[in-house]
């Protein structure tokens, strides 16, 4: 919970840095890029949050990894590294992306099916819940052929399950 606050709170700052700078999309893809570093490379797991190597070794490594982003974004890096926030970067990234979203009317909707709909079924989708909903639809497609048929559609906690497993499942029960 905690992380959550301390994440939305650094968001919020980073993005209205974002918004003046207009580098909305870049600041996100160096973020996101310093979050898979951080996840995936333990090599620079250990080296950036070892607290025998000093913060200057840090940032002129950091620098030369995100040298072609420009002196803004090196900056917000380095402000994260300062603050020791490096291990909320996960949530920093994640509440970012959220802010993205919210204030550009885009919403997140993750489709389950039990085999890959065409094109012309995913703008049908994509149509009929931008409609409904008066935001733009970001669509994660996904293949579940445990479902069987039919499917789930997730919209941030509410879960429409449209399948015939749980068809199944239901007429099993009665």
């Amino acid at each position: 919970m905690i992380a959550n606050q301390v994440g939305k709170r650094y968001a919020e700052a980073i993005y209205e840095i974002a918004v003046s700078t207009n580098k909305i999309k870049e600041i996100y893809g160096a973020l996101n890029q310093l979050m898979e570093l951080y996840e995936n490379n333990n090599e620079f797991k250990t080296f950036i949050t070892h607290p025998l190597i000093e913060l200057d070794e840090k940032k002129k490594v950091l620098n030369e990894i995100f040298k072609d982003s420009g002196e803004d974004i090196v900056n917000i890096i380095y402000y994260i590294l300062d603050k020791k926030r490096i291990e909320n970067i996960r949530n920093i990234t994640a509440e970012y992306l959220k802010i993205y979203y919210e204030r550009n009317q885009i919403l997140d909707v993750e489709a389950t099916f039990a085999v890959e709909p065409s094109e012309a079924q995913k703008s049908k989708l994509i149509a009929n819940l931008e409609k409904k909903t008066g935001k733009k639809v970001k669509l994660a497609i996904n293949i579940d052929r445990a479902i069987l048929g039919g499917g789930i559609i997730r919209i941030g906690d509410t879960v429409i399950d449209g399948s015939i497993r749980k068809e199944l499942e239901n007429i099993k029960k009665k």
